[in-house]
C-alpha cells in the first residue's frame, strides 16, 4: 500500500514532516525523523529516507521530493522498487507543491451529502461510470471537509485514501477495498471507455464518504 502527501505552499519540509509525525502518532505509530543507519532496513540499503513510522502491523518510509515532474517520478519510482517483496513496508511521499498549483474550495458537509443523493440516484438509474467518478470526487471532498480549512489542494486518489486510512475515517477493510478500486477509476478518467463499474463499487465509495462525514462531528 503506497500513499503520498501534498505539502501545502506555506509549510516546509521540517513542518510537513512535524505535521505527518503528529497524525501517525494519533494513529499509534513510532515515528522517527532521519533515522540514522542502525534504524534503517538493510533491504534500503544506502538509500535514506526522511522518516520512518512503525507500529505493531505496519511500517512506513516517508521520502520528501520536489514538485511532480519527470525527474521526480523516475527517483520515486526507483525508490519504491526497493520495497518489492517486502510487505510490511511501505513508502509514504510528501511532494513539494508548486507555485501555480490549482486550490480547490472546501464544500460543506450538507453539500457534499446532497451531491452523495444525486450520486446515488444516477447509479440507481444505469449511469454507474458517471456515479462512480463523482463518488470519487466526493471522497475528496469529504477529506477536505474533514481537515476543516478553506481550501485544499488537488490530490491524487491514494493519497486521498490514505490520508483517509491515517486520520482514522476509514477501517483497514474499506482502505483495502478502496485501494482495489483505485485502478478502475483510472481507467475511466483516462479514456477506458469498456471499464465499467459494478453498482456495488459505486456503493463502496460513497459508504466511505458518508462514512468520513460522519466520523468528524464537527461541521
Amino acid at each position: 500500500m503506497n500513499g503520498d502527501f501534498q505539502l501545502s505552499p506555506e509549510e516546509n519540509e521540517r513542518q510537513a514532516l512535524e505535521r505527518l509525525r503528529q497524525r501517525f502518532e494519533r494513529q499509534g505509530y513510532t515515528f522517527m525523523l532521519h533515522p540514522d543507519k542502525s534504524h534503517v532496513p538493510d533491504f534500503l540499503g544506502s538509500y535514506k529516507p526522511d522518516a520512518i513510522a512503525r507500529s505493531e502491523t505496519k511500517n512506513v518510509v516517508v521520502e520528501v521530493t520536489r514538485p511532480r515532474s519527470a525527474a521526480s517520478h523516475v527517483r520515486i519510482e526507483k525508490i519504491r522498487r526497493l520495497f518489492e517483496g517486502q510487505p510490511n513496508w511501505e513508502l509514504f511521499v510528501v511532494y513539494s507543491s508548486s507555485p501555480d498549483e490549482q486550490t480547490i474550495p472546501t464544500a460543506t458537509p450538507s453539500d457534499i451529502r446532497n451531491r452523495v443523493s444525486e450520486a446515488q440516484r444516477m447509479a440507481d438509474q444505469g449511469y454507474r461510470r458517471e456515479a462512480f467518478i463523482s463518488a470519487w470526487s466526493l471522497l475528496e471532498a469529504a477529506l477536505k471537509a474533514s481537515e476543516h480549512g478553506k481550501e485544499g489542494r488537488p490530490r491524487t486518489p491514494g493519497t486521498v485514501v490514505q490520508s483517509l486510512a491515517m486520520n482514522g475515517y476509514i477501517d483497514d477493510v474499506s482502505e483495502r477495498r478502496l485501494r482495489q478500486l483505485i485502478q478502475l477509476r483510472n481507467r475511466i478518467v483516462h479514456g477506458d471507455v469498456n471499464a465499467e463499474p459494478t453498482l456495488e463499487n459505486v456503493q463502496q465509495v460513497l459508504r466511505a464518504v458518508v462514512g468520513t462525514l460522519a466520523a468528524d462531528v464537527t461541521e
